[in-house]
């Protein structure tokens, strides 16, 4: 991947955080004006960890794939991420402790614990394998899954069982 493809593609994602960011910016403005939507707007922090995911994906694209690739990672794969980082100097620091802090993102969606299954390989930073899920490990990233299943449904269902306070 030549320098300009990687500037391309960094310009790219960030054309498309700051799309989003106009979009929340108009839902504010209508929702102060009285208009009423269905959808909040996204958490500033949600942004902050996509974007690290993107980075993730243009820096390793081997080892983080789009959702209907995804692979289970290696243990330990935090520290190989912040050794392999360390070594690359034409990376912001910013966005090294951004691509750190959305590795936990990355592996607790939906998507990923959804791969992580009893026999699949697990891949380090480069797309090599590094390992296999145990059966004791698909147990536990399906308990998590369910457990954020239902924290998220809790939520939902005690938002709507209580409606705002009128003022």
């Amino acid at each position: 991947m030549s320098n300009a493809s990687l500037k391309e593609q960094l310009e790219a994602v960030a054309s498309q955080l700051s799309n989003k960011l106009a979009k929340e910016q108009k839902l504010k403005k209508r929702f102060q004006h009285g208009e009423r939507t269905n959808k909040k707007p996204k958490p500033k922090w949600l942004d902050y960890v996509q974007y690290g995911v993107e980075l993730l994906k243009v820096y390793f694209p081997s080892g983080f794939k789009s959702p209907n690739e995804v692979k289970p990672l290696k243990k330990g794969i935090k520290q190989d991420l912040v050794r392999r980082l360390s070594t690359i100097d034409s990376i912001v620091t910013e966005d090294k402790a951004c691509m750190v802090k959305s590795l936990a993102y990355y592996v607790n969606t939906t998507v990923y614990h959804k791969s992580v299954i009893e026999g699949a390989i697990r891949v380090d930073l480069d797309g090599n394998p590094a390992g296999v899920v145990s059966a004791e490990e698909a147990k536990y990233s399906l308990e998590r899954h369910q457990a954020k299943l239902q924290a998220k449904q809790k939520n939902t269902m005690s938002a709507s069982s209580h409606p705002l306070k009128s003022e």
